[in-house]
């Protein structure tokens, strides 16, 4: 008898993801603010808990780093704070009006260009990072072999992001979150603008389970090296490792 093998699911916004970039190039003006608001102000926290980790691994602060899916640029910024320069680190978005303002306040270099399709010569690139915008790829296994291909041997690629505990109990709780009080958060901090953050709970329910993430990490050639939990497991910082 001729074993089945489970082909796993497909994680990405697939279909989606054209709507959901329309809404992040209309919310622009309001995304840095509005973000503060609908993360109970541990978006900054978070972002600096992942940027540690990071330089914790690689154990110096000479790499060339890409900031895959920038948008207005915060974890360069914020790397650069800690480091000193961002003379070393690529911004990386779809999104011409989110890097206009990421190269502004970063005064990193940039490039137009989505997680499946990474213009770099195989294993060129030390690290990736990506702040709160994994969950924007239109396909998920992809955009990581992607990233495993351009990565060198033993390179690292940060993730902080939202993140859907395996716990049912707590998933339900943080959908909720997402789908009902985030959007009135939301429109206290931008008004009507803010309601179109609404759209964007579609990436989380997209969004695997911590342990089909893991599962979709080893499949493209990842170890997981470091992570933590934040907001009943509902925020998570991991440092993955390319396979040599």
């Amino acid at each position: 008898m001729k074993e089945t093998i489970e082909t796993p699911p497909a994680f990405g916004l697939k279909e989606d993801w054209n709507s959901i970039q329309r809404t992040l190039e209309e919310i622009i003006p309001v995304y840095d603010k509005t973000n503060r608001y609908i993360s109970l102000g541990t978006d900054l926290r978070i972002r600096k808990a992942g940027i540690a980790l990071l330089r914790e691994v690689m154990g110096t602060d000479d790499f060339l780093l890409l900031d895959l899916g920038c948008g207005t640029g915060k974890m360069t910024d914020l790397f650069g704070a800690a480091t000193r320069t961002t003379d070393r680190v690529l911004l990386v978005d779809p999104i011409l009006g989110m890097m206009r303002i990421a190269r502004s306040r970063t005064k990193a270099q940039g490039l137009l260009a989505v997680y499946e399709n990474l213009p770099f010569r195989t294993g060129s690139i030390d690290a990736a990072m990506a702040g709160f915008s994994i969950r924007d790829a239109r396909d998920l296994k992809r955009a990581l072999s992607q990233l495993d291909d351009v990565l060198r041997p033993g390179g690292r690629f940060l993730i902080v992001d939202l993140s859907k505990p395996d716990s049912k109990v707590k998933s339900v709780f943080i959908s909720a979150y997402w789908r009902l009080i985030a959007p009135v958060l939301a429109f206290a901090a931008a008004g009507r603008q803010g309601l179109k953050f609404a759209a964007l709970s579609t990436t989380y329910r997209r969004l695997p389970k911590h342990s089909q993430l893991v599962e979709l990490f080893q499949m493209c050639g990842f170890s997981v090296e470091k992570s933590e939990s934040f907001m009943i497991g509902g925020a998570s910082v991991i440092v993955i490792r390319k396979n040599v």
